[in-house]
């Protein structure tokens, strides 16, 4: 996957958010999304989630269609459901997704 090793800086394909389009940028926050763009190293999307929080939150994607994205990763499930096999990704028909507590949440995107 060339998205996240690249020669250039991230600096015009990478997009930051919170559980939805604001960034909590508060010293006590416990959320960070974000989107970085695989278009100009010819690859896929990626939208990373990541709940630090003590309870479950709903995040919001900001990026793509609700039938655009696949389920790359997901701490808070079981193995060997955690981590998926390259291209058996599960897909993601929704732009909401329940972030368990603790975790953090890799989607692709083609």
């Amino acid at each position: 996957m060339q998205t996240l090793g690249r020669s250039r800086f991230w600096r015009e394909d990478i997009r930051w958010y919170g559980t939805g389009s604001e960034v909590n940028r508060a010293h006590h926050s416990h959320t960070l999304a974000c989107h970085l763009s695989g278009a100009s190293q010819g690859d896929r999307d990626l939208y990373v989630m990541i709940n630090d929080c003590w309870e479950d939150l709903n995040f919001t994607i900001q990026e793509g269609a609700a039938d655009e994205s696949r389920r790359v990763a997901d701490t808070a499930l079981e193995s060997p459901d955690d981590i998926a096999i390259p291209g058996h990704e599960a897909p993601v028909n929704t732009l909401d997704y329940a972030a368990k507590s603790r975790s953090a949440v890799i989607l692709i995107r083609s």
